[in-house]
């Protein structure tokens, strides 16, 4: 079989990332090919704009001109190993999503710890609102999305993990703030804070929170640190951490020249992204709520805000990632520490095998010790068991809590 000269092969299609690169290579004339071990939203968006799927080493996926590849396809999959041997480009998602960033005549770059998905969204809902030709690239789901390669504007989200937002070259740097997180790589927060020097480098104009977790970046020649907005704004999401997401937006914006009317309007119809204190539903009439908090500050942050509008609350917490929970065990048990009604759920372990960190029961049986009424959960049933009684329960974390919540608030309606 020929190789197509204009094929691409994604490798690991499922997420939300490369979603919206196959989509951006086949508005741009590619035939585009994808797989991924296991069926997911993302992937039957794909099939119904035409792009084939496979869940399975399949030979006729290797005759292609290129391939792109996400971090958890490793160098030892089926798919990989018999491209290498016929000489197909092999490139990273990073490399990828950086590539394509060239083709916009301006792009706006979110990094951060904490509130990246929710600034850039915001970014995006205000320029959208005053520009013709503006696209974004976020990891969540935002309300009328565009990936159109060629446009005026691109907001992205500039993920730290591995250094891959040092593959994007932005006109406008934001850094909302700097935490430990994804210690598996950086090992140092001399090297984390070095990579998001280095990434706030590359742009024009640079921003960031007024943060003590950010004063490093302050030294910077032409570093915009951002205060509170004065607006007079009524936004519909919570929280004192959204309002500084929201000022960090405003900023960008009026950089930008858009007019505070625009600014004011789109901000205050903004409805927030998913799992960020998302309303799901109910379960035997308590409300239930998601929420992609799974770093001890988003944690706090969340639950500070969430009690105050629900009192008598469950809160749900997944583990993300073995490594994660060791190497920040100390502020997970500051913070879970203080959560009257907490029980903590199996780990998602992504990417991760267990011998990297602790596990969830790790957690739980440390956290025991400072918190007795806190219970360890390992299956839908025993969540079913436990989550009753209350004005409403929150599952928190950025694994596959989700599908969790979703299942017990079909089990109610089933009942």
């Amino acid at each position: 079989m020929k190789v197509s000269l204009n094929s691409v092969l994604f490798l690991g299609v499922g997420g939300i990332s490369m979603y919206q690169l196959a989509l951006a290579y086949k508005n741009m004339g590619y035939n585009v090919l994808g797989y991924d071990a296991k069926k997911s939203k993302y992937t039957k968006l794909l099939e119904e704009n035409g792009i084939k799927i496979c869940y399975r080493f399949n030979k006729e996926f290797l005759y292609v001109k290129k391939c792109i590849k996400t971090a958890a396809i490793k160098d030892d999959n089926k798919y990989v190993v018999a491209l290498k041997k016929l000489n197909v480009k092999i490139v990273d998602r990073a490399v990828a999503l950086g590539e394509l960033c060239t083709k916009f005549k301006c792009v706006v770059a979110v990094a951060g710890t904490h509130g990246k998905s929710t600034t850039a969204s915001l970014i995006y809902e205000i320029l959208k609102a005053k520009f013709k030709k503006v696209s974004c690239h976020i990891g969540a789901d935002v309300f009328n999305p565009r990936f159109n390669p060629g446009d005026d504007f691109l907001v992205v989200e500039a993920c730290e993990y591995n250094k891959s937002f040092l593959h994007l070259k932005p006109n406008i740097a934001v850094v909302t703030n700097v935490e430990p997180d994804h210690m598996d790589c950086y090992k140092t927060m001399f090297n984390l804070r070095s990579a998001f020097l280095t990434f706030a480098k590359r742009a024009q104009l640079r921003f960031c929170g007024d943060d003590k977790t950010t004063y490093f970046l302050k030294k910077l020649n032409d570093m915009q640190v951002v205060q509170p907005t004065e607006l007079n704004i009524k936004p519909k999401i919570l929280g004192e951490h959204n309002f500084k997401n929201i000022s960090m937006a405003v900023a960008v914006a009026k950089s930008l020249n858009v007019d505070e009317k625009t600014i004011i309007n789109a901000i205050n119809s903004f409805q927030g992204i998913n799992r960020r204190y998302e309303f799901l539903g109910e379960y035997l009439n308590q409300k239930i709520y998601i929420d992609y908090a799974h770093h001890p500050t988003e944690i706090k942050a969340f639950v500070s805000t969430f009690s105050k509008q629900y009192p008598s609350s469950l809160i749900i917490f997944q583990p993300h990632t073995y490594s994660r929970t060791k190497y920040l065990l100390n502020e997970f048990l500051s913070v879970l520490s203080n959560i009257k009604n907490l029980c903590i759920y199996k780990e998602y372990p992504a990417r991760e095998k267990k011998n990297m960190g602790l596990s969830a029961h790790e957690l739980y049986l440390l956290l025991k010790e400072k918190n007795e009424g806190v219970k360890y959960l390992a299956s839908v049933s025993a969540v079913i068991k436990q989550a009753k009684d209350y004005d409403a329960i929150a599952f928190v974390g950025a694994g596959d809590i989700d599908k969790v919540a979703v299942k017990i608030i079909k089990f109610a309606k089933n009942c």
